[in-house]
């Protein structure tokens, strides 16, 4: 079977990874315990087992497998796909290289296909939520986390596998065409899709902004610190030459008094405009979840106080809101490309100060450091103003299939009402 690949590839990893962490101890416990030989050897050791571990990750993320062979073509297969999947109240994002499925808060799957031979071929791979990135991303880097983001990527991929076979499999092999559903059956199809659609906007758009608040109280409790600290050593400055010992408790009151002039408005804002924001776009999203479920259940809507195509209208004018708190949450939403632009921007800053501060002793390194640091400031200004544009054309396709989508909607219901 095709998802004997998946189950094999996990466990071909999974072994290696339990080599690679045998291999790793055994280079920790060599680097610390009295030996022999040389250091270096048991350093190589124990590096050799981290790079081992990057490329159990590397493969874990980048491998996909085979899930099925159908007649369909590969857009309506995919669109028959994520329809039935949004009838199951599951997250479904289409974009150009396929639909991507939230599993759980940290786990996707990424399905795709294309023809070979006359028919269509359907993969899959593992992929990661954005909260699931930045989690790989920091464990990733924290040098010894390494091995464990390695063991969440092979998890991952037996997720992905567990849910491809149980669910999408089934949904692939028993979909009818969607040409064949009769007026109704088509506009409660094209009601569901819109509500599914805008469920996940909104439900992106409260992670964001939750993120965005969490990173602002970071950054307040950050400043807090540095202006408590500064305002006690500007204290203590200007008693000097008393006695400290009298005078500490009077300086920590007023070095706290004077943090809390500056911190407590940052902080009221992030409470009165950010949070509650992230808490209209959660109602937003709790709200269209419910309608999606009233609408996906052959029960009648209970206490309904709006029919779906005026709930579609009012998402209409919410879209805006949403990709923008989406924008501004840019770390969240894309950690990769901000880990690379803050690694060049940073690489950038230390060779041009490097070229500062050397250059008067030694002319000859300053302009290679100059070069290297203006390449890599290029290098970093060329990939933000990319994601940039990235982001607008999504926003912009994001609007037009929402407008497409509703306008077929209408459509579809005038032309039913006409033919009653």
């Amino acid at each position: 079977m095709r998802h004997d690949n998946a189950r094999n590839a996990a466990l071909i990893l999974s072994i290696a990874w339990l080599a690679m962490v045998m291999w790793l101890v055994y280079g920790l416990y060599s680097m610390y315990k009295p030996s022999d030989g040389p250091h270096i050897f048991q350093a190589i050791k124990m590096y050799s087992a981290l790079l081992g571990g990057v490329v159990i990750l590397v493969l874990s993320l980048v491998l996909d497998y085979g899930l099925a062979t159908v007649d369909t073509d590969p857009k309506t297969t995919l669109a028959i796909l994520a329809h039935r999947l949004r009838v199951l109240a599951y997250r479904v994002k289409e974009d150009r290289k396929g639909i991507k499925v939230q599993i759980t808060s940290s786990t996707a799957i990424r399905i795709t296909a294309s023809t070979s031979g006359g028919r269509t071929i359907v993969r899959y791979k593992p992929e990661q939520t954005a909260s699931g990135w930045a989690a790989l991303i920091i464990l990733a880097l924290s040098f010894y986390g390494l091995m464990i983001a390695s063991a969440i990527g092979i998890a991952a991929i037996r997720k992905a596998k567990n849910f491809a076979q149980r669910l999408v499999l089934p949904q692939i092999l028993g979909a009818r065409p969607m040409s064949g559903e009769s007026a109704a059956e088509s506009i409660r199809s094209t009601l569901i899709d819109g509500l599914s659609e805008g469920y996940r906007l909104a439900s992106e758009a409260y992670e964001a902004q939750r993120s965005n608040y969490q990173d602002g109280i970071l950054a307040v409790i950050t400043v807090a610190i540095f202006v408590w600290l500064l305002s006690f050593i500007s204290f203590v400055t200007l008693i000097k030459g008393q006695s400290l010992w009298d005078e500490w408790q009077v300086l920590v009151i007023a070095s706290v008094i004077v943090t809390t002039i500056f911190c407590i408005p940052p902080f009221l804002y992030l409470r009165q405009k950010v949070r509650a924001k992230a808490y209209e776009f959660k109602s937003w999203s709790t709200r269209l979840q419910t309608r999606l479920m009233q609408e996906t259940s052959l029960a009648p809507p209970k206490d309904a106080d709006q029919s779906v195509f005026e709930v579609l209208n009012d998402v209409s004018k919410e879209i805006p809101k949403w990709m923008k708190a989406m924008r501004k949450a840019g770390m969240f939403a894309d950690p990769w490309t901000w880990l690379v632009i803050f690694s060049l921007a940073y690489a950038a800053f230390e060779l041009l100060l490097w070229g500062i501060v050397w250059s008067p002793p030694n002319p000859g390194m300053q302009i290679p450091l100059f070069l290297g640091g203006g390449a890599m400031a290029i290098g970093s200004y060329l990939i933000y103003t990319r994601w940039r544009v990235n982001q607008q054309e999504e926003e912009l396709a994001v609007t037009a299939s929402w407008e497409t989508r509703l306008r077929k909607a209408k459509v579809r219901m005038q032309n039913h009402l006409e033919e009653l």
